[in-house]
């Protein structure tokens, strides 16, 4: 069986922390509705592309709680595409004052231990995808390549220096030493990307055996106030890592930065059938929920022509003029007054 799955989870005023691309607390509705337009539009495509597929959506909701969007029917939408949803509360909770953003995140090892308790082939495979991230092709490909490397990961090749979410790569070499008793590494670990999480059912068991001690080590640490791995991406790291022999993910996805001050798009990116697009949650994203919302059908074109529609959104490897334009005023203060009155 091959599975591509997302999640949301909601968090309470309590279990609230920051997600910058957003730019708002994560227990407010108006952020909480950003990812449910990323949710709708993730199964909108990758189930018409994938039909052969199992697509799971985890939540800590159940169904009956999800909302409408807008007057969108998400829970038509899930139901008529065959989407199985599953409920699963966090129980990988970062106390307070851990790390200020992204609380939730350890909520993929809760999604691991379900695919653990409820998969019993080892060929079944798993493709865990953030909710804005584009499926804009088949991925038979990344699939088959699975089953000859069963886990693979998208490398960030970030400086040793670079502070990745409060560590560096040469911390990470030193947490990592810690782990093992004391047994260095060998070399400045690779910080992988945490949008994807790509493998079969023995490399699912293998990190889900893993990852308790390196909970409790970096609770201790956070107790000393010592440096740690402060979300989900720094401990898998550390598990593939130890697990050795990725397989690379680079031919299937790439974390593509569209805004104008920070972008990294390329022509050959429209080729790649994952796309990344932390920037576009509020933009393209958003405008290209809308006009599903508006019209089912405008994305209505042959799946080898889906590519290019998609890219005009959210700008891979370009954005329209009418689009651009769109955005600009959609997201200025000015609009938002304007609407307002």
């Amino acid at each position: 069986m091959n599975c591509i799955a997302t999640w949301i989870y909601l968090d309470s005023p309590e279990e609230s922390s920051e997600y910058p691309q957003v730019g708002q607390q994560s227990h407010l509705e108006k952020f909480q509705l950003t990812y449910w337009k990323c949710v709708a539009v993730f199964y909108a495509l990758s189930t018409r592309l994938n039909p052969g597929c199992k697509h799971v959506l985890f939540s800590n909701k159940r169904l009956d709680e999800f909302p409408e969007i807008q007057g969108f029917d998400l829970k038509k939408q899930l139901y008529d595409a065959r989407v199985e949803v599953v409920t699963l509360p966090l129980t990988w909770q970062t106390p307070p004052g851990y790390f200020g953003k992204w609380r939730n995140q350890f909520y993929i090892f809760d999604v691991l231990k379900f695919f653990e308790i409820h998969y019993h082939n080892d060929t079944d495979a798993f493709v865990v995808l953030d909710s804005d991230c584009i499926v804009n092709r088949p991925l038979d490909g990344l699939f088959s390549a699975l089953q000859e490397n069963p886990l693979m990961a998208l490398t960030m090749p970030y400086d040793l220096s670079h502070n990745i979410n409060g560590v560096t790569r040469k911390d990470m070499r030193s947490i990592f030493a810690d782990l093992d008793k004391g047994v260095d590494p060998g070399h400045d670990p690779v910080y992988y990307g945490g949008e994807i999480f790509a493998a079969t059912l023995p490399i699912v068991r293998r990190i889900n055996k893993m990852v308790p001690a390196v909970w409790e080590n970096m609770q201790s640490r956070f107790r000393q106030n010592l440096p740690k791995l402060n979300e989900e991406a720094h401990f898998l790291s550390y598990c593939y890592y130890k697990i050795g022999k990725l397989g690379a993910l680079e031919p299937f996805i790439k974390r593509i930065w569209t805004a104008p001050h920070h972008n990294n798009v390329e022509q050959a990116d429209i080729l790649l059938p994952i796309w990344h697009l932390p920037s576009e949650k509020t933009g393209g994203l958003s405008l290209l929920f809308e006009s599903l919302r508006k019209n089912p059908k405008v994305l209505n074109v042959p799946n080898e022509y889906l590519p290019d529609a998609l890219g005009k959104f959210v700008g891979v490897p370009v954005r329209t003029k009418w689009l651009n334009l769109k955005h600009f005023l959609k997201y200025t203060p000015l609009y938002r007054w304007l609407k307002k009155r």
